[in-house]
């Protein structure tokens, strides 16, 4: 199976080493796509963007500044959906495309039903939903403040942890690992801690 990945990716992979200054763009245009309403369906972004990642893990291109292109077209995405939703919402529901497959539209309302706000958080890291989840919370009229708060948190987030997961990982763990135990404990704690109360507090919001 991985080798089978490697030769799918390996073009790609060489045309960007080869053409370096063109991998921010590339990055942003992915994740654009990938968190466009309906079109992230066709776009096989894990892929291309775990290839263009090794060569962050690698040290050809730069983890940081790639995360950064990474997250705004993630963030303009899922802006540019839910703004398509508010105002298009019936004629986008109506399209052959969609009507074939109403089970997407029912996903994306029952994640709204069961976290939402939070959802379009959550929905980031959910493939299936990910098609959906920006469209619908502009159609079901989440507020624009949370909506956004929700969108560029996890735009940060998901951006750096498709592009190069085990890097990332490994540089916090050895952070922690470098730490005075009794501290490790500690900020270890009040990570998962920020993490479980900024969850809850999204989904009462929502």
């Amino acid at each position: 199976m991985e080798s089978l990945f490697q030769d799918a990716v390996a073009p790609f992979t060489r045309f960007i080493e080869a053409h370096a200054h063109w991998a921010g763009p590339v990055v942003f245009a992915i994740c654009f796509l990938e968190s466009l309403a309906l079109v992230s369906a066709i776009i096989p972004a894990t892929v291309l963007l775990i290839g263009i990642g090794s060569l962050a893990t690698a040290g050809v291109l730069d983890l940081l500044t790639l995360s950064a292109w990474g997250a705004i077209g993630a963030g303009l995405g899922f802006w540019a959906s839910y703004e398509g939703g508010k105002r298009y919402a019936r004629q986008i529901e109506a399209l052959p495309w969609l009507a074939r497959r109403p089970e997407l539209l029912a996903k994306g309302h029952g994640f709204f039903e069961r976290w939402g706000a939070m959802a379009v958080f959550v929905g980031r890291f959910v493939g299936p939903a990910r098609v959906v989840v920006p469209m619908m919370a502009g159609t079901m009229g989440v507020e624009g403040r949370r909506f956004h708060l929700a969108n560029w948190a996890s735009a940060v987030v998901w951006a750096p942890l498709l592009l190069a997961p085990t890097t990332i990982a490994a540089k916090l763990t050895a952070w922690l690992e470098s730490l005075p135990p009794e501290l490790r404990t500690t900020v270890s704690l009040s990570i998962i801690v920020a993490i479980v109360l900024g969850l809850r507090a999204l989904r009462r919001r929502g």
